[in-house]
């Protein structure tokens, strides 16, 4: 509200007025009073009545008067103050803020210090929330919902609303303003699902397959549609890129949402139950809507097929298993339908690929990968009927890590023929899928965290670290969102995770110096970590020689080291 407008209800809190005694006491024209109370009666705010303006009596005016007899309503309310208080109903930083508001840092700043001299705001660390008052967050959710009914249309029912974007539906061949998209687009991805809304996101966008999906996730509302969604996903697998819609996730906000759609799809049993139906109803959905359901081989075929592989080769050769099929040998998992296999050189390749095209599996053309298998670059995928698949690399695994000497030393060998099969350890099993991305990895890592209880977590973080000195590349940060996410789904606490933060956090400042930061408030904008935190790890760069503090006047100016260079791989 703009500060007439508060001053008028202030007015009125009390007493009846005329306009001409409102205008009067107000200092205002006739006319420019009478345009405050038609934008107040408009907003619910006033009603007419016997010629005098008074104070309506709706659950609005009741919690704004409760407010008004705290604090400085024109301070509570004008300016930008109502709407960094619109934003604040969590812990939120400066630049969260606005990104939120799309306001100046200096308005914002400005408007913060009002706030916290009246008491409705308070300040922990880089971070600033709403006090502990229940009637003021619940006029700022009254406010709120009576803005977005406002702006979507009257047929319009609001679905989502977080970070600039708005998920709505409305009834099915009613036009409204975005872009078409989650259950709205299924038929043009060719799931014919036909619901009686149409759905769109605002502001309009051309609308990814992946984006399609998870704002399907996001608008369900029954387990009925979110077995839907699951569909959706089975009939497009080849199409999804899983590192596009995993980081998509975790900015909508349903990472783990996600990640429970893709336990269920692998069939029971699974864990979260009250999401989607009943596997056999899944099944007979998926045959209804043409979807084929890919078959996990059991235990039994499994070794069959291995001890097939190994009778069809025509010399002794070594592949190193890890993923999922590694679990399924150790016990730990009961069925799987890959085998990632990874062997030394072309030679070994060379070997297994004649053995697998013996037993008629056929090798995928480059036009039959995934958008992620070909992320992933294996040597060679190789498929058969009613079989598990084989994904075969050399020497590089998934394109991210090498198959290195003490990946080998920690290995357990089983013999299958002639095929000497080297089961990778445990502890690297989880260091590979904490950074290749694909569907089902968190799953696997919980399995190994809780069944096993006895990872050597500091040879986890060592192989990293030794790892991407090899490689030089900085795949940390994918690691860091797996480990958080299995923290937050299964409530399990990873050792690791503090020291894995402290290095995404010194290579993210590292980053963004060389980007062309050159002070704290700079690096900020780049990465969102709270400035206390990059202020104190900038110490320790500093000390740890790879960034350097140059005096510029009174303010010091920040740099990067040539052993700053070197930790970024740029020397």
């Amino acid at each position: 509200m703009n500060s007439s407008e508060l001053q008028a209800l202030k007015l009125l809190l009390n007493n009846a007025f005329s306009i001409s005694e409102l205008a009067s006491k107000l200092g205002l024209s006739y006319s420019r009073t009478a345009s405050i109370i038609r934008e107040l009666v408009r907003k619910g705010y006033c009603e007419k009545q016997d010629g005098k303006i008074k104070i309506a009596k709706n659950v609005k005016t009741s919690l704004f008067k409760k407010l008004a007899h705290r604090y400085d309503v024109l301070t509570l309310f004008s300016g930008a103050c109502e709407a960094l208080l619109l934003v604040l109903n969590k812990p939120s930083d400066v630049s969260e803020i606005q990104k939120n508001t799309g306001l100046a840092q200096s308005t914002i700043y400005q408007g913060l210090r009002k706030l916290m001299a009246i008491g409705v705001v308070r300040r922990v660390r880089d971070q600033y929330a709403l006090a502990e008052d229940q009637t003021l967050r619940d006029f700022l959710v009254f406010l709120k919902r009576e803005r977005e009914a406002v702006e979507i249309e009257h047929n319009a029912i609001l679905l989502y609303s977080r970070n600039g974007i708005r998920l709505k539906k409305v009834p099915a061949g009613q036009e409204a303003a975005g872009s078409k998209t989650a259950f709205s687009l299924f038929p043009k991805y060719g799931l014919e699902y036909f619901s009686p809304y149409d759905y769109y996101v605002e502001p309009p966008k051309d609308v990814s397959i992946e984006e399609c999906l998870l704002h399907a996730l996001i608008v369900s509302e029954n387990k009925a549609e979110r077995t839907i969604c699951a569909l959706f996903y089975l009939k497009n697998a080849d199409r999804i890129d899983d590192a596009k819609i995993k980081a998509l996730a975790k900015k909508y906000g349903v990472s783990l949402l996600l990640m429970e759609l893709q336990s269920y799809i692998k069939g029971p049993p699974y864990s979260n139950t009250d999401l989607f139906l009943p596997w056999v109803e899944f099944k007979e959905k998926a045959a209804l809507y043409g979807v084929t359901i890919p078959l996990s081989p059991e235990r039994e075929k499994f070794l069959s097929v291995l001890n097939m592989l190994g009778e069809k080769l025509d010399a002794v050769a070594s592949a190193y298993l890890f993923g999922g099929a590694n679990l399924m040998l150790r016990g730990l998992k009961s069925a799987t339908k890959d085998i990632d296999l990874v062997v030394d050189d072309e030679e070994s390749f060379l070997k297994l690929r004649n053995a697998l095209l013996k037993l008629s599996f056929r090798m995928l053309s480059e036009k039959e990968l995934t958008v992620t298998d070909k992320r992933l670059n294996p040597s060679g995928i190789f498929t058969a009927q009613e079989l598990p698949r084989f994904d075969v690399f050399t020497k590089a695994i998934c394109n991210a890590f090498m198959l290195s000497e003490d990946m080998k030393k920690r290995s357990e060998v089983k013999i299958f023929g002639k095929l000497k099969l080297h089961l990778i350890s445990l502890e690297d099993v989880f260091l590979l899928k904490s950074i290749t991305g694909r569907g089902g990895d968190l799953e696997d890592m919980a399995i190994i965290v809780r069944r096993t209880g006895s990872l050597d977590w500091n040879t986890v973080l060592e192989t990293y670290f030794k790892q991407e000195k090899d490689i030089k590349r900085h795949l940390c940060f994918n690691m860091l969102d797996n480990v958080e996410l299995l923290q937050e789904k299964e409530g399990i606490g990873i050792p690791i995770y503090n020291p894995l933060l402290r290095h995404c956090t010194d290579t993210a400042i590292l980053q963004s110096v060389y980007r062309g930061a050159t002070s704290v408030r700079e690096i900020r904008v780049m990465i969102d970590i709270p400035e206390y935190t990059i202020r104190n790890r900038i110490v320790k760069l500093v000390k740890q020689g790879m960034l350097s503090k140059i005096k510029r006047g009174k303010r010091f100016t920040l740099k990067l080291t040539v052993k700053g260079r070197k930790a970024l791989f740029l020397d």
